[in-house]
């Protein structure tokens, strides 16, 4: 499962301690900051991947996508 994506200079990924939480970085890696501070509806993320300029997320509530690398998740159907 990949847990880190890219979206051109920015890397997005569920966060190692706590996976609710997505984190962005804008500097390779270096430092990171939290994207997304999780909810109920979203739950536990699992995977990423990206097409375009979409970012799709499995989580424990099922699938979903976020338009604005991230911030925002929306159920997909």
């Amino acid at each position: 499962m990949t847990t880190i994506t890219s979206m051109g200079i920015k890397l997005i990924r569920i966060s190692r301690t706590n996976p609710i939480i997505i984190e962005i970085s804008d500097n390779a890696g270096i430092s990171w900051n939290v994207r997304y501070s999780g909810s109920q509806e979203v739950g536990e993320f699992y995977a990423l991947t990206r097409r375009g300029e979409i970012i799709f997320a499995l989580t424990s509530t099922g699938t979903f996508r976020s338009v604005d690398a991230g911030a925002y998740w929306m159920k997909t159907s």
